[in-house]
């Protein structure tokens, strides 16, 4: 990532962090005082004219940040002056990139949905849908108060069918989801999409109460998979893992999460729901025509 766009990315998650005593986020020189540097050289990260930034820099930064594992080797990536344009390869055609996938969703036997790198769902197989009871009437409903079908949107809304299958589960799975929304969108910190995106899911109750709880280390954040079992509202008990995987593209990367049961009872559930529905739903184009280019990079 260019210097600069490093800095927006550090200014944006400084005033992400808030001083509990002030109310106010937090000021440059309130990092400084957290990492040891001099306001100085603070405000010349910044705004991208910090000529070096070594070892201790970074993991000041990202201690002070209290990013968890995966954070920390997106961020560390970031600051590598490597524009994203360069790490993905000039001739990976971003359209193949996209129908692979969609060929794949279309062939998972278990529930699957494939998503950007803003938590928004491009498309879902019926298998998903159905599991958490979800129909293209609540899909709009979502779509229309966040601008596309947005995972947290579906978890965070007071009335989501979400709620009502996950039961007790549903705030360790939303947890765990918030977790993956802020590895996947660390590099998109500074652009006006996540701005608007965390001013539309901040109107939800829970959601700054999962935000804050997030930035909690956990023994698993260092990795992808989510692993789940709860009373479901219609299946009864369910016992599944989520598996998270990540394609890169110079539009952003693609997220395809498959759920793989870890019981026969769930692997039955799953089945049953697999057979009846074969063709993935598209639920928005990618790449998403009315985001602007410099949106993912």
């Amino acid at each position: 990532m260019e210097r600069k766009m490093f800095g927006k990315v550090v200014a944006a998650l400084r005033k992400e962090q808030m001083d509990f005593d002030s109310g106010n986020n937090w000021s440059q020189e309130r990092l400084a005082e957290e990492t040891g540097l001099t306001t100085r050289i603070i405000g010349k990260i910044e705004r991208g004219s910090q000529v070096r930034l070594d070892k201790a820099i970074l993991q000041d930064l990202a201690q002070a940040f209290k990013l968890t594992s995966l954070e920390r080797r997106e961020f560390f990536a970031m600051a590598s002056e490597i524009s994203d344009e360069s790490i993905v390869r000039s001739d990976l055609n971003h359209q193949e990139v996209f129908a692979r996938l969609w060929g794949t969703l279309g062939t998972l036997c278990t529930p699957a949905f494939l998503m950007d790198s803003f938590g928004d769902l491009v498309g879902a197989n019926r298998a998903v849908l159905d599991f958490h009871r979800l129909n293209w009437v609540q899909l709009e409903a979502v779509r229309c108060a966040a601008g596309n079908v947005n995972l947290l949107s579906l978890l965070l809304a007071p009335d989501a069918p979400l709620r009502r299958v996950m039961g007790p589960g549903w705030n360790a799975i939303a947890l765990a989801n918030m977790r993956q929304w802020r590895v996947m969108t660390l590099r998109y910190r500074h652009t006006a999409r996540f701005r608007n995106l965390f001013a539309t899911l901040s109107a939800y109750p829970d959601f700054q109460m999962l935000w804050a709880a997030s930035r909690k280390r956990v023994e698993d954040d260092n990795s992808r998979l989510r692993s789940h079992f709860y009373q479901h509202g219609v299946y009864g008990p369910v016992a599944y893992t989520v598996f998270t995987n990540a394609s890169l593209s110079n539009y952003g990367d693609l997220y395809l999460a498959t759920f793989v049961p870890r019981n026969r009872d769930t692997g039955a559930v799953f089945q049953n729901l697999a057979e009846k529905h074969h063709r993935p739903l598209a639920l928005m184009p990618w790449p998403n025509p009315s985001l602007p280019c410099n949106a993912f990079v």
